[in-house]
């Protein structure tokens, strides 16, 4: 008797061993499982875990508004900086009309992303039916703010002031996604120079290169442009060199849109060994009489054949995906015999 209570015994002790076993067994190979601070556990415990990390942050806007946003948001609403987000790999759940519109550069990856309206104008119950977890704007969404930030938390990203470069950062920041965003600028630099390289078999040293834009915001309107803007690529990035006339008169204030010039002004301000030409439609008049005009056909440039009429779209885009696009339609155009 008692040696079958013995068996029972040690029959009970077994199945309870067996039990704590598969218990710590489990606990050792879940895939959700993670080691605690403090422990042994090698590098692996040195790195934080999804389920460690604050599920908001507190973030500082472009107003300098604190707003308690998602440490990774998943569903965004961008009301500008569209492109910005993309170079990093990040897609929203909607945008506004001109981002999904007007960007050449991007045209290609913004399938599947909603319509949310007019930046001045958005569309707040398409929004709502979106479900955001956050909302990106500009300056100008400021009036708008006390709506947005009823439907999701909504942050301002500053672009006045900044260039190009900034806004990516900025974004990228409050994606917390600042890490990729420095690599994609240092692959862009170096997608740069080895343009720079590639033309440098096709362009002479010492050729000066132009910008000019014909028509734009008003009738009769002729601008060109120094590193800025539609010059940016050229004279940044490509670092073409521009005439003293333009140099001089671009340095001496901010020329955000551009300098004015009258048609008597071309000899002076377009006599750039290679020129760049956008053409506006809104006054068609007007291209035809600069086109038809003695002082145009006596340019340097157009004498030479050295002129290339460029896309607006593509490079009145002030982002850096269109600069990267930008790059490649400048060493497309410059390869040409």
């Amino acid at each position: 008797m008692l040696h079958a209570r013995n068996r029972i015994h040690w029959f009970i002790m077994l199945i309870v061993l067996t039990v704590v076993l598969s218990g710590c067994g489990s606990s050792a190979v879940s895939p959700n499982s993670s080691p605690q601070a403090g422990t042994n556990g090698g590098d692996t415990a040195q790195q934080p875990n999804a389920a460690q990390e604050a599920a908001t942050t507190t973030y500082k806007d472009g107003l300098g508004r604190e707003v308690e946003i998602p440490t990774h948001p998943q569903r965004i609403v961008v009301l500008q900086y569209l492109p910005e987000m993309l170079a990093v790999g990040v897609k929203p759940v909607g945008a506004a009309t001109h981002l999904l519109k007007n960007f050449v550069s991007i045209k290609d990856q913004v399938g599947g992303i909603e319509d949310t309206g007019a930046a001045n104008d958005p569309n707040l119950e398409k929004i709502l039916e979106l479900q955001p977890d956050l909302i990106i704007g500009a300056d100008w969404h400021e009036e708008q703010l006390d709506k947005l930030s009823k439907i999701a938390p909504t942050v301002i990203v500053k672009w006045a002031g900044n260039d190009a470069f900034q806004h990516f950062k900025d974004t990228a920041d409050v994606l917390g996604m600042s890490e990729q965003a420095e690599e994609w600028v240092q692959n862009y630099n170096k997608k740069a120079e080895e343009a720079r390289a590639k033309l440098s078999s096709f362009v002479k040293e010492g050729e000066t290169f132009g910008t000019v834009v014909i028509g734009g915001f008003d009738k009769g309107q002729l601008r060109v442009y120094g590193n800025g803007n539609v010059g940016y690529v050229l004279f940044e990035s490509l670092k073409f060199p521009m005439t003293d006339a333009v140099k001089q008169a671009w340095n001496k204030d901010e020329h955000e849109l551009g300098m004015n010039i009258s048609m008597e002004k071309l000899p002076e301000f377009a006599s750039a060994d290679r020129l760049f030409v956008v053409k506006f439609d809104n006054d068609p008049d007007f291209l035809e009489k600069v086109g038809n005009s003695r002082l145009w056909s006596n340019l340097p440039a157009v004498k030479n054949h050295k002129v290339y009429t460029l896309d607006s779209n593509l490079w009145f885009s002030y982002d850096v995906m269109s600069f990267s696009a930008q790059i490649d339609d400048a060493v497309k155009l410059l390869s040409q015999p």
